[in-house]
């Protein structure tokens, strides 16, 4: 006969079935012995009733045993010719009994009425026969597997199918679950109470099991590494067991999508009542109680419906073992069935007075909008997201809600939030709305909060020309406090573009329409002034009192200007505190936009101490958050930042390839176009470019006229410009500029004062260098920037070695690389590796000309021709003297010189020009006297 296939064939080893096994082998060996038996397997779904019995139909047939079967399928609810002329479909039979099937089938064919009607009882008790009359000349089994699929009438309709005769050789093999079918289901009494019945059931496995089954079927070893999450999650059934040990063979730690599967298959077998109700359990999810499914399901018990997953150990009281089920419940629905099913949860959960957040999850995910209540709702369940920090899920709510709401300053209101959200997630997608808020905005229909809101995003891309119709839109207070904060950020944001302070339209407030935009200002203005001291007192108060907030894009551009603050005025350890502690709770938040920019800014407090790797670590990590393009005029500041580090660390091909992303003109215009600037100027100065290097630092400097003449904090460009003048060999004007900087840098600027100091030494007289760079030295002692120490202590090394300090001028080399090396500056490092090098070679030669002033003129002929490999007896006759007087100055030259042989002479003894200029004037003077 034709194997069934069915899933349960999947397992390659019965474990735990070995008694099922044994009783099916009985009952066949009885019923060859002439009396018909019945076998009932029962259990729950996926517990391997179907791998029982069609292997031993296979081992049947193998022992010349005639075998029917038939799987019932899940929709075959009623009895019919289908499922008999399958059952019947055997090869091997007689003809006889094919063409007396065939007959009766055909019968029922013509003249088919309802399962109990007589004419279907009439067939199944003559075909009941022929099994009989078959049986005397060959064993029968009969074979059908889930009969709990059919309803109650069809299972008393097929009892009379099965033989009743004592006589005869015939073993009927039903499998059944009666748990999985509805409420009034029975299995029929005609079928339980047949004396020759015996009922065998399968249980899941035991722990014990478990480990056996997946050991058969991976092996010991690997079974032993098998989780033990895993072993829990299959709750000892077979086939969920074997679904989880191919996923874990295939994904590793995505095993419980194996659960899923199995979930979903099993579910397939189950009746329509029970998939009904696993839907509306997963789709209500953690708002699921008894009532609501029953109501959602349209049940009257969701015990019972769910008991066949239940006895399975699929569900656990009435709940999935692990969520990935229930998302494979509803992807294994179609998308329409799916939707409905989500509305009609929504209006359930509103009608009980749900909260918001949990209705908009269903009205979300059946795409509904069109329900008269939808938007406010959705609004509502917004800030429930946003409370929770669920911005997605606030920015899919306001989404849908933007669909929903049909007036027009409501709706303006909604995209305004829409858009101030979707900025903290994806900024560039934000841009696409910056258009039609300034249609609303023009129309009247934008509040003064979403007003200043959109010029903040307009600057960020900066979109000047849409930023000014704005400013005589903004709300304002009795004294334009709201307008004046704006211009005033603005013209720090913006240092070449003057804004006009327009005649405002709306009318007056009695209070400003975004709490943080005048501590913004205040801070922008505190820079634009230049570093002082109040401001850092204000950044700090603002840092520790300010707390991220969704609803105001101003929040967090604030906090932005304090961690700025405290870097530009060399706070760095209190500005990477800072900044970490912002880090966590942008990432808490859900703010991807704003932990980048905490990020950049971070990487610019590290650059400043000298942590070059991790500040070049951090701003290229904080450029892969956001889209390059997404960055607006922002990007000036990681770009920068990291190029900057690149050239310092010596990696001139990634600074170069950095300086290749495209920043827009814009943002050159901008405060942060400063930086990247900078940064560039710095990189053509590495490349020998000192030209277009000045023409970058001057430009930063017509950038920063803006601010006035205190601009020195963002950038110290006069220094930097400086040096390339002096590269490009105008020192004058180099010091010109050096001067200018240093008059006007606050007393608390010593990091920019000591880089001042440093290139000014450059350009000073050699006598002046060593101390302006040991002054430079102390000031940056102190300012925690290894990077600019080991810089000015490499020029001091070279310094002092010029003025002929050398012992000082290696110990300031050897500070050098100690700071160079913590820095990560590899040019430095080689530079001051070079000059200690230098500095030991001279040190060294120093040490061997005090040790040949040791010797005496004689001592000292002796020694050079003994390096020169001449024996005793050849320096003897050169010499004119005995080979015992060699003999007696080599003794002596190797105690003064501390050596043990003559071939360690020339490594005592690394220079020997001067030796060689006395050997030659002692000799002629010896010789002379020789003769004399």
């Amino acid at each position: 006969m034709t194997t069934v296939q069915h899933i349960d064939d999947a397992i390659d080893e019965l474990v735990e079935r070995e008694k099922a096994a044994a009783a099916l082998d009985v009952a066949l060996r009885r019923s060859s012995e002439g009396r018909v038996r019945m076998v009932l397997v029962e259990g729950a779904i996926g517990t391997g009733k179907s791998a029982v019995v069609w292997r031993f139909l296979e081992k049947a047939e193998s022992e010349g045993v005639l075998a029917f079967g038939v799987h019932i399928h899940p929709d075959e609810r009623t009895l019919n010719v289908g499922i008999l002329d399958r059952l019947f479909r055997n090869v091997a039979v007689p003809n006889l009994f094919r063409t007396a099937v065939g007959r009766r089938l055909l019968a029922l064919r013509e003249g088919i009425g309802q399962a109990d009607g007589p004419a279907l009882i009439r067939q199944l008790c003559e075909l009941a026969a022929d099994l009989v009359d078959l049986a005397e000349s060959v064993p029968v089994l009969l074979v059908i597997d889930d009969i709990h699929h059919l309803d109650t009438d069809s299972l008393n309709a097929l009892l009379h199918l099965l033989p009743t005769a004592s006589a005869g050789r015939v073993l009927v093999v039903l499998t059944a679950d009666e748990s999985r079918h509805p409420l009034g289901w029975r299995m029929p009494t005609g079928l339980l109470m047949r004396p020759n019945l015996q009922r065998v059931v399968l249980n899941r496995l035991s722990e014990d099991g478990v480990r056996l089954a997946a050991a058969r079927r991976v092996g010991k070893a690997a079974a032993e590494s098998l989780p033990a999450d895993l072993m829990a999650l299959s709750a000892g059934n077979p086939l969920v067991l074997e679904y989880l040990v191919r996923a874990y063979e295939a994904t590793g730690t995505g095993y419980p999508q194996g659960y899923a599967q199995a979930f979903v298959e099993c579910l397939r077998r189950c009746p329509p009542e029970s998939v009904e109700v696993v839907r509306a359990l997963a789709v209500l999810g953690g708002q699921a109680t008894a009532e609501r499914v029953a109501e959602l399901a349209a049940v009257d018990r969701v015990d019972m419906n769910l008991l066949p997953l239940t006895n399975a150990g699929l569900l656990d009281l009435q709940a999935f073992r692990h969520p990935s089920a229930a998302r494979a419940v509803l992807s294994d629905m179609s998308a329409e069935s799916r939707a409905g099913l989500h509305r009609r949860a929504a209006l359930l959960l509103h009608d009980e007075g749900a909260p918001a957040l949990d209705v908009a999850r269903q009205l979300i995910q059946a795409d509904e909008h069109e329900l008269p209540w939808s938007a406010g709702l959705l609004l509502d369940a917004a800030s429930e997201a946003l409370a929770l920090n669920r911005v997605w899920l606030a920015l899919e709510c306001v989404k849908m809600a933007s669909r929903a709401e049909r007036d027009p300053a409501a709706r303006a209101a909604v995209e305004a939030r829409l858009s101030r959200l979707e900025w903290q997630l994806k900024p560039l997608a934000a841009a696409r709305h910056v258009e039609s808020q300034l249609k609303d905005s023009a129309a009247g229909w934008s509040s003064p909060r979403d007003i200043l809101d959109l010029a903040w995003r307009a600057a960020w891309f900066g979109q000047i020309d849409a930023i000014e119709p704005l400013l005589s839109t903004v709300g304002r207070t009795p004294d334009d406090g709201d307008l004046n904060d704006l211009v005033q950020w603005l013209a720090f944001t913006f240092p070449q573009h003057t804004f006009e302070r327009r005649t405002a339209t709306s009318p007056p407030s009695s209070a400003l329409a975004e709490p943080w935009l005048h501590s913004a200002s205040s801070l922008a203005r505190g820079l634009a002034g230049g570093p002082a001291d109040p401001g850092v007192a204000d950044a700090e108060l603002v840092l520790q009192s300010l707390a991220l907030d969704h609803d105001s894009l101003w929040s967090g551009e604030t906090a932005a200007l304090a961690l700025l603050t405290l870097v530009y005025t060399d706070h760095l350890e209190a500005a990477v505190a800072h900044a970490d502690r912002l880090l966590n709770e942008a990432r808490d938040a859900e703010m991807p936009t704003w932990h980048a920019v905490f990020m950049a800014i971070r990487a610019e407090a590290l650059l400043r101490q000298g942590n070059l790797p991790g500040a070049f670590g951090q701003a290229v990590t904080a450029l892969a958050e956001i889209p390059v393009q997404g960055w607006g005029i922002l990007v000036g500041l990681p770009v920068g930042c990291a190029v900057h580090a690149a050239v310092r660390m010596g990696d001139l091909a990634a600074a170069k390839r950095l300086l290749g992303l495209p920043v827009p003109e814009s943002a050159l215009r901008s405060r942060y176009g400063l930086h990247f600037l900078h940064a560039r100027g710095h990189y053509r100065l590495a490349v020998g470019l000192p030209q277009a290097a000045l023409a970058d630092f001057l430009a930063c400097g017509s950038l920063a006229e803006g601010w006035g003449a205190r601009d020195t904090g963002v950038v110290p460009w006069r220094t930097s410009a400086a040096e390339a003048w002096s590269r490009h060999g105008n020192p004058e004007q180099a010091r010109r500029l050096l001067r200018d900087q240093l008059a006007m840098l606050p007393p608390s600027s010593g990091r920019a004062r000591g880089q001042a100091m440093r290139v000014l030494a450059r350009v000073s007289r050699d006598t002046r260098r060593p101390q302006l760079l040991t002054d430079a030295v102390d000031v940056l002692k102190d300012c925690g920037d290894k990077y600019e120490l080991a810089r000015v202590l490499t020029d001091l090394s070279i310094a002092l070695r010029q003025s002929g300090d050398q012992l000082k001028a290696r110990r300031t080399a050897r500070r050098a690389l100690h700071f160079a090396e913590a820095a990560g500056a590899q040019p430095l490092c080689d530079e001051a590796s070079l000059y200690d090098q230098e500095a030991k070679t001279v040190e060294l030669a120093r040490a061997e000309e005090e040790k040949l002033s040791l010797l005496t003129g004689q001592e000292l002929r002796v020694a050079a021709l003994a390096v020169e490999g001449d024996t005793n007896l050849e320096i003897a006759a050169k010499l004119y003297i005995t080979p015992s007087t060699v003999e007696q100055h080599l003794t002596r030259i190797f105690r003064k010189l501390n050596v043990k042989r003559r071939d360690e002479l020339p490594c005592q003894l690394d220079t020997w020009s001067a030796a060689r200029r006395r050997l030659t004037h002692h000799s002629h003077k010896g010789k002379e006297e020789y003769r004399d």
